[in-house]
């Protein structure tokens, strides 16, 4: 029995990583039994629905089929756009961490759902499936994503959404998020077992919005919800949706809720990207969410709706010895570091996997940046391969002799009024000039540019980013793969690009970019400056 307790504990925390990751807290339920006074502000009150892995492909499917009333009436009444950029790598928790700051990882410090850290000379992981159960440092990973991500990782130099919008008067909300960081505290509490096994603390004080659901660890509603093992602990679209009709029932939704709805990724990574069911079943909990208003036209009049993905997603192929780029093969002369260890003195390289783009780190003057380069740069499953020298970033296409170099500058000018210097080959990242403003874009990698140089401004260390052909993504170390099914992370368009439909009364064009999203909610909210285009 005690090893099924225990087992059951260690996939709570699992779950919680799977799902990118509250018991019920007396003071939060007071709060929801007593609705909130206004915000002094007029305006609507925003809801943001974000859905991991929806796709505009199959939202457009759906609403042809006429199998998606909730998304259709939202559209018809609102405003689409199919190919927002997200963030990179295209993994969700640094979109999400863009998505709150309004910037890049160059800003926010989150450089992945895997990455390496400098000082602490080990790799921290957010949640990479299963196999942080079967390695050491179990503890670190569940301390890094319960709390080190919010309270440390997350840059201190850059507000959030929550921070500023209290600042300005404004109340908010974050569900289910895995990132969410704001001006309040609040508790979150440990099962026994688990703190007890991994050593962790019974309680975490964080700092979140004014109201903060967060899984099992935190409750937002005394409501009985299954969030058993099987049900991710309370991380699913379930919990998330009861969780927000409950606040629109009781009347306590504040100015901004963002919910995080995490059922979706694991159904795509499985079937791949042409899977509907699963969006047919979200769909169905935003007829719940609308209906909950009463009257759907109602819900749109007094409050402003965003449907937003946070990553594409690309198909894997199914033929492992093709798809699979096995890095520790390709560079088996040097000695890997293992996640969940210290770094040895032996130890040559470390890889920060993250789906279709991988971090590859040199952690010894034995494997040096330009003997990995040699070591990975003729396999032709590889789209690029990009280091750092000095203030250069250096490109190099897989499998060619074709080679750029880029820093920030003065010469160049972007689509987005980005300035760059540039030498070499435009073609390895795709870029073009616009004939009537000579300005460049990418079709194959957007905002390219400037989303690579954030990588290797996010963190410290002498590191490679490469980023894999669709079809094919990296292994090493057990690292999860999707095989016949789905995945994501490279800066390829396919895991770039995102649905966001806006819906509402008074909601403004939309832009082009989710770091652009911030300052546009400000907007809905205060209607004292346009969005940023």
């Amino acid at each position: 029995m005690l090893r099924k307790l225990a087992f059951l504990c260690l996939l709570f925390l699992i779950c919680i990583s799977l799902a990118s990751c509250s018991h019920p807290q007396p003071e939060q339920i007071r709060i929801l039994q007593q609705p909130k006074k206004p915000a002094t502000q007029t305006g609507q009150k925003v809801i943001v629905l974000m859905v991991d892995s929806i796709l505009s492909d199959s939202i457009d499917k759906l609403v042809t089929m006429n199998k998606a009333p909730a998304l259709s009436f939202l559209i018809k009444n609102g405003m689409y756009r199919r190919d927002l950029i997200s963030s990179f790598p295209t993994m969700s928790v640094t979109i999400e961490s863009s998505l709150l700051t309004g910037a890049y990882a160059d800003q926010h410090k989150i450089p992945g759902l895997l990455w390496f850290h400098p000082e602490e000379k080990r790799i921290v992981n957010y949640g990479d499936g299963f196999r942080v159960a079967w390695k050491p440092g179990l503890a670190d990973w569940a301390y890094d994503s319960i709390y080190n991500l919010n309270r440390s990782h997350l840059s201190s130099k850059i507000r959030t959404l929550h921070e500023d919008l209290h600042k300005k008067g404004f109340t908010t909300a974050s569900i289910n998020t895995m990132v969410y960081r704001g001006d309040f505290k609040h508790t979150l509490v440990l099962p026994k077992l688990v703190s007890n096994t991994l050593n962790l603390p019974a309680q975490m004080q964080v700092m979140g919005p004014e109201m903060l659901g967060f899984g099992s660890l935190r409750k937002l509603t005394n409501q009985r919800i299954a969030e058993g093992p099987f049900q991710s602990f309370g991380v699913n679209d379930s919990y998330t949706t009861n969780h927000l009709i409950n606040v629109i029932k009781q009347r306590s939704l504040p100015d901004l809720t963002i919910a995080y709805f995490p059922d979706m990724d694991g159904k795509l990574h499985k079937h791949g990207p042409t899977y509907l069911a699963a969006l047919q079943k979200f769909d169905k909990r935003l007829q719940s969410i609308l209906d909950a208003f009463g009257d759907w036209n109602k819900a749109i009049e007094n409050h402003t709706f965003m449907i937003i993905g946070d990553s594409g997603v690309t198909s894997s192929g199914t033929d492992r010895q093709q798809s699979l780029i096995r890095l520790e093969k390709m560079l088996g002369q040097y000695q890997p570091y293992r996640l969940g260890k210290t770094v040895l003195p032996s130890d040559d390289i470390a890889f920060a996997i993250n789906g279709r783009m991988s971090y590859v780190y040199s952690l010894s003057s034995r494997a040096s940046i330009p003997a990995l380069v040699d070591g990975l740069k003729h396999d032709d499953r590889i789209d690029f391969l990009a280091w750092k020298e000095a203030d250069w970033i250096h490109v190099r296409q897989g499998n060619s002799n074709r080679q750029m170099a880029y820093r920030p500058g003065k010469n160049e000018i972007d689509r987005f009024g980005q300035r760059w210097d540039i030498r070499g080959d435009f073609s390895v990242l795709d870029l073009r000039r616009n004939p009537q403003d000579n300005r460049l874009d990418s079709s194959s990698f957007p905002d390219g540019l400037q989303r690579l140089f954030s990588a290797f401004a996010s963190h410290k260390g002498s590191f490679l980013v490469i980023s894999a052909k669709n079809g094919a993504e990296f292994t090493a170390d057990g690292s999860p793969n999707h095989l016949g099914g789905g995945n994501h992370g490279s800066l390829h368009r396919t895991d770039t690009l995102i649905p966001l439909i806006i819906a509402g009364k008074g909601a403004l064009p939309p832009p082009d970019r989710i770091v652009d999203l911030k300052p546009y909610i400000i907007a809905l909210l205060t209607r004292d400056k346009q969005p940023l285009k």
